[in-house]
């Protein structure tokens, strides 16, 4: 029977929460991405059943993940000896925590990695339970060729969320180290402190202070999330550069007008469409950001994570 490529995948709901769990539990503890293996093993009529959720070991920070390679050599010999079935396929796996679920530079050629000699699957996931599950096609009847496509993860409903239990927190602890810390703000400045350690803010901190501090922190999570949407749009050609370089002018004069710390690299948008497009191709939206300094910039980018909703239009 021919199937569809939109009906070709699926995975049952309990999986599904079990990568929600983990994607919970990364933002919650570390404010990080997580990422891991799934198999996807297809049945006679050629539908591929997503399972085998694992987090292997990695290090992990708010915009990137990289799991250990020995680890996924292992996860693959255990897995092909459990389905033994030459037509099973590997799933990289991550998550986008806040953020939207979309294809990063850094995760399309995470992607690249990937290649073989048919074709490979990856999904990214966010905490609103949003996804992009792409096939690429690198070899059609021993043709080369490279092909993405976005499709369809059919989640097959039934089961309740759920929720870690001790194994699983002792499991992260064991397994995702992270590469940074977080950062709060107090009495005008910054106090860091890890989620493993003692470090407490002051009781006594000023309240008023904290809240501009914050709004500053959420004003500059937002700005980040409006410049994604607009490169986004400019990549999939429903933005023009010019009318991009205006957004980013216009983006530039809120962080002036209000004396923010931040404001957007205009170099990064000099150049032709294919030089801008190339540039951005491998360049995270939070890189695209001037600093007042360096104490700033890991105050802000520390623990980050996209809330929107802030003053910007």
């Amino acid at each position: 029977m021919s199937v569809k490529l939109e009906d070709m995948f699926q995975i049952s709901e309990y999986d599904w929460y079990v990568l929600q769990m983990w994607a919970e539990m990364a933002y919650t503890k570390d404010k990080n991405e997580i990422s891991g293996l799934l198999t996807a093993v297809p049945d006679k009529d050629g539908i591929y059943t997503l399972g085998d959720v694992e987090i292997l070991k990695q290090e992990n920070s708010g915009s990137n993940t990289e799991l250990d390679g020995d680890a996924v050599a292992e996860y693959k010999v255990k897995y092909a000896m459990k389905h033994k079935n030459p037509n099973m396929k590997f799933v990289w796996w991550h998550s986008h925590h806040t953020m939207d679920a979309f294809w990063s530079g850094t995760d399309l050629k995470e992607i690249d990695a990937w290649e073989n000699d048919s074709f490979s699957l990856a999904l990214v996931i966010n905490l609103r339970e949003e996804y992009k599950f792409r096939i690429s096609v690198w070899n059609a009847g021993n043709i080369p060729i490279e092909q993405h496509f976005d499709t369809t993860l059919n989640i097959l409903r039934e089961d309740k969320r759920i929720k870690p239990t001790k194994k699983d927190k002792e499991l992260y602890e064991e397994l995702c180290s992270d590469k940074h810390q977080v950062t709060t703000w107090n009495r005008g400045g910054y106090i860091n402190y890890n989620y493993g350690g003692h470090n407490q803010m002051n009781l006594g901190e000023n309240i008023i202070n904290r809240e501009k501090s914050l709004i500053i922190e959420k004003r500059f999570e937002n700005a980040v999330e409006k410049l994604e949407e607009a490169i986004d749009a400019f990549m999939d050609s429903s933005l023009t550069l010019k009318a991009l370089k205006e957004k980013v002018t216009s983006m530039n004069k809120i962080c002036t007008d209000n004396k923010l710390p931040f404001s957007i690299d205009n170099e990064i948008f000099k150049g032709n469409k294919q030089m801008v497009l190339n540039t951005l191709m491998s360049t995270l939206p939070m890189e695209c950001f001037n600093y007042e300094n360096v104490e700033t910039e890991m105050k802000l980018t520390g623990g980050f994570g996209y809330h929107g909703g802030w003053g910007w239009q």
